[in-house]
């Protein structure tokens, strides 16, 4: 499976900052930067909303915790006894046909439990393709918080690989709460050997005169 985040090792390189995505009178979203990786770009992003937007948003975000925790909780559940009919089916078939029927057993589940776009609870970015479907982000990260009136969320976001020639058009909205379907065109020039300047981040701390 490909990692949903930049190498941890690597310091990137930050090309772009400060860009409002979308906005109404009480919703806005901004990415607050762009940084560069040799296999994509991390895309560290903000919400803020307040009224009954924020209200919206709280109550949403307090439902999909639930939501999620209770799936966790299924998708274990499931794991679980996946494990024990690969360990009965290894006692009547052997180790190599219980491989092989844990390996389905494991997509199964993992199918079942796909997240879903559907559900209305977050904020949605993705990057539009050449056909000019967007192609939605899964975020890597994420924190909120919310009082009766302001809600802020940040989440970082990852895209890979680099757009190859240097445009990337996000699609950004949140609907449910009042924020539009928006698309920005950014142009990110001579990405990939900005991307490239990339180093470990080991260089850094041996590195006496740093």
């Amino acid at each position: 499976m490909a990692p949903i985040g930049p190498d941890e090792e690597l310091l990137g390189v930050v090309i772009h900052s400060g860009l409002v995505l979308g906005r109404s009178r009480d919703v806005i979203a901004a990415v607050r930067r762009i940084t560069a990786f040799p296999s994509g770009l991390a895309l560290d992003t903000v919400v803020l909303a307040r009224g009954i937007h924020a209200e919206a948003a709280g109550r949403r975000a307090h439902m999909a915790s639930t939501h999620r925790r209770a799936v966790e909780t299924a998708q274990r559940e499931d794991e679980a006894a996946a494990w024990q009919d690969s360990e009965a089916a290894a006692r009547r078939e052997g180790a190599a046909a219980a491989e092989r029927h844990h390996a389905q057993q494991q997509a199964m589940i993992e199918r079942r439990y796909l997240p879903s776009f559907d559900e209305g609870d977050r904020l949605r970015l993705g990057a539009a393709t050449p056909a000019g479907a967007p192609r939605w982000l899964d975020a890597s990260a994420s924190a909120s918080s919310h009082t009766e009136d302001r809600y802020l969320l940040e989440a970082a976001w990852w895209l890979t690989p680099l757009p190859a020639d240097g445009l990337l058009t996000l699609v950004c909205g949140w609907p449910e709460i009042g924020l539009p379907d928006t698309r920005t065109d950014i142009i990110l020039p001579d990405l990939a050997v900005r991307a490239a300047a990339a180093f470990p981040l080991w260089e850094v701390a041996d590195n006496p005169d740093g």
